[in-house]
């Protein structure tokens, strides 16, 4: 009789200590994950004309995004980093984004017109913020404008 309550009371135990595991399971939430990506983009004119033109210090035109859902900055709610005249754009963007674009014309006032160059890098699934820098070049075209070509130098994801 003894060893029968004791075995019920062994069990009993044992059963509580399973319940409560499966409830401190239950209850522990896992991280959720990120809902936003934080994009710093950076954009700079890499053949300047330091010593004389000021007009293609920074770039003419600037802009970057991220697809598919079409968040975008426009150069006018840029930073511009005087140290290397470029321009600094942040965005937050639904996780759902894939990449990130810029845009920019690094060659005003030539005399046969200037293009826009573009480039673009991939947004990881996963990642919350993404750091890259575009450096653009300008070329002429002969015999034709100057364009502009966006090349992404570094990127870094956390």
């Amino acid at each position: 009789m003894v060893v029968k309550s004791l075995a019920r009371r062994v069990l009993a135990l044992g059963s509580a200590l399973v319940t409560s595991s499966a409830l401190l399971v239950v209850a522990a939430q896992q991280p959720a994950a990120a809902s936003t990506v934080r994009v710093v983009g950076t954009i700079d004119c890499l053949n300047n004309n330091y010593y004389g033109d000021t007009r293609d210090w920074y770039a003419e035109y600037a802009s970057g995004g991220t697809s598919p859902s079409g968040t975008s900055k426009a150069m006018s709610a840029m930073t511009a980093i005087p140290a290397t005249h470029a321009w600094q754009f942040d965005l937050t963007v639904p996780s759902s984004d894939t990449s990130v674009w810029v845009s920019a014309r690094c060659s005003s006032g030539h005399q046969y017109g200037d293009f826009s160059g573009s480039g673009g890098a991939t947004i990881p699934a996963g990642v919350s913020v993404v750091n890259a820098v575009w450096g653009c070049t300008t070329a002429p075209v002969n015999p034709g404008p100057w364009v502009t070509t966006c090349s992404l130098q570094s990127v870094s994801y956390s």
